[in-house]
């Protein structure tokens, strides 16, 4: 659903929301290597996301990526509009250009539905209560430590 970007993007911010603090901070290598990714690629998501402020970065030999206590409260929606954008809050479920409420394709209105939930979803999550959720045990995801 998510482009690998985008995927790459949220599991870079929970492990280091699960992993990293402002002293202590994480090398693409070591994300790269912990979540199974390119690292080259990584390198570049993680660099869009720290232009877009939503990761701390520094350069140097105690440098590396790490998430603050505001980056906690950010939206998976926010993560996914600065990596994608949010093109796919407007476009047709079966990919037809011609699609719209005067001119609906068959699946347009359960469509609009499911798309409105999910992204109210997508912007009330955030990566704390992933965290959150992660620390309590009642959900899963594997970040390679």
């Amino acid at each position: 659903m998510f482009s690998k970007s985008t995927e790459y993007a949220i599991r870079a911010m929970v492990y280091l929301a699960v992993n990293s603090s402002p002293k202590q901070r994480y090398g693409t290598k070591k994300i790269a290597e912990d979540l199974d990714f390119p690292e080259h690629f990584l390198g570049k998501v993680l660099q869009q996301l720290a232009r877009k402020n939503i990761v701390s970065s520094a350069k140097g030999p105690n440098g590396g990526f790490c998430v603050d206590n505001n980056a906690m409260e950010i939206s998976l929606l926010k993560i996914i509009e600065s990596i994608d954008g949010l093109a796919f809050f407007s476009i047709c479920g079966l990919g037809l250009h011609e699609c719209n409420d005067e001119k609906p394709c068959p699946i347009h209105k359960d469509y609009q539905i499911f798309r409105g939930d999910f992204y109210k979803m997508l912007s009330e999550k955030t990566i704390k209560n992933i965290k959150e959720d992660i620390d309590l045990g009642i959900a899963f995801m594997d970040l390679g430590t």
